[in-house]
Order: structure tokens, then C-alpha cells, then sequence
């Protein structure tokens, strides 16, 4: 592998990584905050491609726009899912899970009807690209890294805020949470439309490259459930940590072995799961009864 393809690799792993961190980082929020895994994460993160698609295709609306309408449409959605249904199964960890998997099933059959199942491809936000030398690294990879980096970073700052804490505080022990004066309910609802927000905001960004397809919210929560196990459950840093080492083997991987990269990621896990039980960064997840 030439320096030029070793890069291109490198800013295509990390590009990758970066969409799957955000969406694997709202994920790890209702997981931490609320003790639930929400199966409907990847059909937020493909509405919310779809809503981008839509703003700036069919309303001829700056990019800009299209971000914030897939944010504000994928949190009153979360919202939506939070105050209509788990509200009524949560405490019953496996009714949760079977009510968002459902809610999933919904939303991606919903999505097939109104979509189809082609790719549906927006024109290009950034275009050409960067060369140095024989190292060619397209605009709108560079793009994706770059808006994954800076959410990262203000989701990190977001949390050193008094919200954040108190989802620190309800994250620790609810009980003790709510002595406090902290209201678990509203914290509840704040961190699903937070996290359902973000994945939103991830197939905003990644629409533009890749394009949009009703099953692509299926492919990418196998890529989160790997992240999880991998960064640690409820582990923020090991979340993140996870998302760019994915990214990365994905890469490397299709470019040496190509389809079977997936057996790559497996390989990488298999060890993490019998030396690491509990994720690089993260602690075994008691799961409610």
C-alpha cells in the first residue's frame, strides 16, 4: 500500500468513524441516562438523511437548514417515542426493547413506502478537493471529520453544563437525583431528544456523501451495537474511542480484503469480549429486570 492510498484510507476511516460516533454518542446517552437500548436509533439516523434530502432538494433550501430541520424533527420524534410508548414500558427492560425494535420495524417500513428502496443523492455541499502530491483527500470527507470533531467536542462541553450534570446525576442513581430536586422525567425526555437529535444531525451530514436509502438506519445499528461492545457500555470516551477504530478497519479492511472486512471487525471483537467482558473504557451494564 503506496502513501497516497495508505491517507485515502485514513481520511475514509476517520470520516466513517466520525458519523458513527455521533450516533453511536446518542445512543450511549439514553443507554447511560436511562438504562434502555433504543433499536430505533438507525431509523432516526436515516430520517434524518431523509429530512435533509428533502429540504434541500425538494425546498431548494441552504444545507445549513437542512441540518437544524433533521435536528428539531428527529428530538420531536424522540419525544414523541418517549412520552407515547416507553413512558408505559419502562421498568420492564425487555418490553423497551421490544416497543423500540417495533417503533423501528415502523418507521423503516414507513420509510420504504414513501422512498422506495433506491438511493436518493442530493448535490454535493463541498466540492473538489485537496492535493498533496501524490495524496488526494476529497472536500467532502474532509467536511464529515470535521463536523464530527466539533460535535464531539460540544457534546463534551454540553455535558460540563448544569443539564448535563444533572443527566450525570440521574445516570448515577435516580433516587438520590431526585432529592436533589432533579426531575427524572424531564431529564428523561431532554435526553431522548438529545440523543434521537444527534443521530438525526449524523444522517444530515452524511447525506451529502453517501446518499440516502430506507434500510441504511438497519446497516449502521450493527455498526453501533459493535461500538458498543467494543467502547464499553455507557461509556461515553469508550464509545467514541470505538466509533474511530471501526471506521478505521472498515477502511483498511475493504481496501485489502475487501467484503470481508466485517470478518476483520470480528476478529477485532472476539478478544475485547473474552479479555474485556466490559468494553475498553466501559463496565459490565446491570440490566434492569
Amino acid at each position: 500500500m503506496d502513501v497516497a492510498l495508505f491517507f485515502q484510507c485514513m481520511i475514509n476511516g476517520l470520516a466513517i468513524g466520525g458519523i458513527y460516533a455521533v450516533v453511536a454518542s446518542g445512543f450511549t446517552l439514553v443507554l447511560g441516562t436511562m438504562k434502555i437500548f433504543n433499536f430505533a436509533q438507525g431509523e432516526f439516523y436515516m430520517l434524518g438523511a431523509f429530512v435533509t434530502f428533502g429540504v434541500c432538494e425538494t425546498l431548494h433550501l441552504p444545507y445549513v437548514f437542512g441540518i437544524i430541520a433533521a435536528l428539531l424533527a428527529m428530538a420531536l420524534l424522540g419525544v414523541i417515542l418517549q412520552r407515547v410508548i416507553i413512558r408505559y414500558t419502562y421498568g420492564g427492560f425487555f418490553h423497551t426493547v421490544l416497543a423500540t425494535i417495533a417503533f423501528a420495524t415502523i418507521l423503516r417500513q414507513t420509510a420504504v413506502i414513501t422512498f422506495g428502496k433506491t438511493d436518493s443523492f442530493m448535490y454535493p455541499v463541498v466540492k473538489g478537493r485537496l492535493e498533496l502530491g501524490e495524496i488526494i483527500l476529497n472536500n467532502d470527507k474532509l467536511l464529515l471529520i470535521f463536523m464530527g470533531i466539533v460535535l464531539i467536542i460540544l457534546l463534551h462541553y454540553f455535558l460540563k453544563l448544569k443539564v448535563g450534570k444533572a443527566m450525570r446525576a440521574v445516570t448515577e442513581d435516580q433516587e438520590v437525583a431526585g432529592l436533589q430536586g432533579i426531575n427524572s422525567r424531564r431529564i428523561f425526555i431532554f435526553t431522548m431528544a438529545l440523543g434521537c437529535g444527534l443521530a438525526g444531525i449524523a444522517g444530515a451530514l452524511i447525506v451529502p456523501v453517501f446518499g440516502a436509502t430506507a434500510d441504511m438506519g438497519h446497516g449502521i445499528f450493527v455498526k453501533i451495537l459493535l461500538v458498543i461492545i467494543i467502547g464499553g457500555m455507557g461509556s461515553m470516551p469508550g464509545a467514541l474511542l470505538a466509533a474511530f477504530i471501526i471506521g478505521l478497519i472498515e477502511s483498511f479492511g475493504y481496501q485489502l480484503i475487501g467484503s470481508y472486512n466485517e470478518l476483520a471487525l470480528l476478529f477485532c471483537m472476539l478478544p475485547i469480549l473474552f479479555f474485556r467482558p466490559g468494553g475498553l473504557l466501559g463496565r459490565p451494564l446491570a440490566i434492569p429486570e
